[in-house]
């Protein structure tokens, strides 16, 4: 169990470094597509600010979070101070933010590749056929492997970041500038494709600012983590964030230094490369853009099988889900989801388009957990006489209406500028929380369904118990389903037989005849006629002459033991079983009969000396 913890915190720390490295590439790039084409220090100075005290404020509230309830996650919070439809739609939120991150990697790869290749039809189906790729290396990894090599691919691209910068620090302290280059990578900058939008320079650059804030939101809880350790800390982010701001705030700065034009399709850090190193300074840069890229999108998808193991542990989805043999069902969730992300890809194929939707997801998340925050400090103002815990959550309920009210007014201000972003980030919501909302109506009404009755009905004992043997012909699986029956010693037994061939029939009666079976045969239907028809009808008029009684049903089951055999026999259950299981006051019992010849040469004898089989009950009201 420590092992496990080690290797969850291992691969969260991996996905908050690789997110970090987005982050530093994506923020200056959102800040200055959405800047005015002639861009000054004074407005990148004061989108700068707003972005920094956009982080700051996130950064408190959670900080807040982490001291006043450190155990619970976000949608925990919601479910509890709000009502389970408010954890169900903070619980969709998070599930589509790691498929929007999957996405940004995709595009920050798709840039990358332009700015080496150029631009093309092939572009347009790069980003899809990534994403569906990607899925793949995901599906085939486990939980707790470690992504150590995801790590070093962020490392060595912010370490790329961090020596271009570097080298034009030096360069503009000592004057060697190559002015031609700057030049031409200003010319390029020029002739790659305009972003066409909304004219808001101002507010759109601030809501490229506040990236970071919406990439705080989906790193502050560890997923698949002892609840002790699920909320990061404050030092934490800082160690990792402050950094990070130091290399926004330097390629920021570069970009007004070498007057790199904004609003254009173009990560900063390729044209400042260009402008330093040249031709090879671009493929350089753009490969390590395209790692962090590849990095952040398949630690998204990384996180995804492990988040939804979360959320079933909290009974948000089927609870199968969170035991540790359930890979193929995690991994169809996360092929469901790649697939929408994939073709989400259509409507949101921008790298704004995905930020901006990113912003308004985690914005929508930290509004109804500001929401439940509040509920939960005027539950303990009307309840608690302790003065101290009542001064406490005074606080913290003004704290967090007032950051409340930010959050609203950011997600006002982007369905004002970008309606229909704001209109896909509902829609794009819609799928993961109906689901979500599916299963848990599914979940309560089974619960009252099978709720035990006052009347106690449901503990009354059966009168008796009437066994039928299903036979096709009188041979061993059939002779030994007939001794399995008796041994269970019933009240009556009786083996069926339906006359689908007469001559079949005839025989199976005389063998049964001379081999003196103690169990009455019963023949149903007649020739070439159905075979579940006439036994369910038998069973049900059965059930109506006993109606306080149990009908057991045994049918035998011959199993091959070859490796094609297996396939065969595993998808072959008669359908008759599936028929019988939903009928009322029975029971179906599969008596198995191994046979194999081929290779390990093993028969029923050696099974029921071994005590090999074992028979499968199932069982209905």
């Amino acid at each position: 169990m420590k092992q496990s913890n080690t290797s969850s915190l291992a691969i969260s720390q991996t996905a908050s470094i690789t997110l970090i490295g987005l982050a530093v590439l994506t923020t200056p790039m959102l800040i200055l597509r959405s800047a005015s084409s002639a861009i000054t220090g004074s407005e990148i100075s004061l989108v700068f600010s707003l972005g920094l005290a956009g982080f700051g404020v996130t950064l408190y509230a959670l900080h807040l979070l982490t001291v006043v309830v450190p155990r619970r996650s976000l949608h925990q919070i919601a479910h509890t101070y709000i009502g389970g439809w408010a954890g169900i739609v903070v619980a969709a939120a998070k599930i589509l933010a790691y498929a929007l991150l999957i996405m940004m990697g995709v595009d920050l790869l798709t840039i990358g590749v332009v700015a080496i290749i150029g631009q093309g039809v092939w572009s347009i189906w790069l980003p899809p056929v990534a994403i569906a790729l990607l899925a793949v290396p995901s599906l085939y990894a486990r939980l707790q492997t470690p992504v150590t090599m995801v790590r070093w691919l962020t490392y060595i691209g912010i370490g790329g970041l961090i020596v271009v910068l570097v080298a034009g620090l030096l360069q503009e302290a000592f004057g060697l500038f190559d002015f031609d280059a700057i030049n031409e990578a200003r010319n390029e900058a020029f002739t790659s494709a305009p972003v066409i939008s909304h004219y808001f320079p101002r507010v759109d650059s601030a809501l490229g600012a506040l990236f970071p804030s919406g990439l705080l939101v989906i790193m502050s809880e560890r997923v698949m983590v002892p609840a002790e350790q699920r909320r990061v800390g404050l030092r934490t982010h800082l160690r990792t964030f402050i950094p990070a701001f130091f290399l926004i705030s330097l390629t920021l700065y570069f970009a007004v230094v070498l007057y790199l034009p904004g609003r254009r399709l173009s990560v900063p850090a390729i044209p400042i490369a260009t402008a330093l190193f040249g031709f090879y300074g671009t493929v350089v840069m753009a490969v390590l853009v395209s790692l962090v890229g590849l990095a952040a999108s398949y630690v998204a998808y990384r996180q995804l099988p492990r988040l939804i193991r979360d959320l079933a542990i909290d009974s948000l989805l089927p609870r199968r889900l969170a035991a540790r043999d359930a890979v193929r069902p995690r991994k169809a969730i996360v092929l469901v989801i790649g697939f929408l992300a994939t073709t989400a890809t259509v409507v949101l194929d921008s790298t704004r388009a995905l930020a901006t939707v990113t912003i308004f997801i985690l914005c929508a998340i930290m509004l109804m957990t500001s929401i439940a925050m509040i509920y939960r400090s005027r539950s303990i103002l009307n309840d608690s006489t302790n003065a101290s815990e009542r001064s406490a959550a005074h606080i913290v309920q003004w704290i967090f209406i007032a950051y409340g009210l930010v959050v609203f007014s950011t997600l006002i201000l982007i369905s004002w500028i970008h309606p229909e972003w704001s209109l896909s980030s509902v829609l794009l919501l819609i799928v993961p929380g109906v689901f979500l909302w599916a299963h848990r109506r599914g979940q309560n009404r089974r619960s009252d369904a099978l709720a035990v009755g006052m009347d106690g009905t449901s503990s009354s004992l059966p009168t008796r118990v009437h066994g039928l043997v299903l036979i096709e012909r009188c041979n061993q699986p059939a002779l030994k389903a007939v001794s399995w029956a008796r041994a269970t010693r019933l009240s009556s037994l009786s083996a069926v037989l339906i006359d689908v061939d007469s001559a079949l029939t005839r025989r199976t009666r005389d063998q049964w005849s001379a081999s003196r079976i103690p169990v009455s045969l019963t023949i149903l239907g007649t020739p070439r006629g159905a075979v579940r028809g006439p036994f369910i009808e038998h069973v049900r008029a059965l059930r109506k002459f006993h109606p306080h009684d149990v009908i057991q049903v045994f049918i035998p089951q011959v199993l091959e033991t070859g490796w094609w055999d297996r396939f065969y026999v595993r998808h072959s259950t008669p359908k008759i079983i599936s028929e019988l299981k939903l009928e009322p006051g029975v029971m179906v019992t599969e008596v198995p009969y191994r046979i194999d010849v081929s290779t390990w040469n093993v028969d029923d004898s050696y099974e029921e000396n071994y005590g090999g089989g074992s028979d499968d009950v199932y069982t209905q009201d």
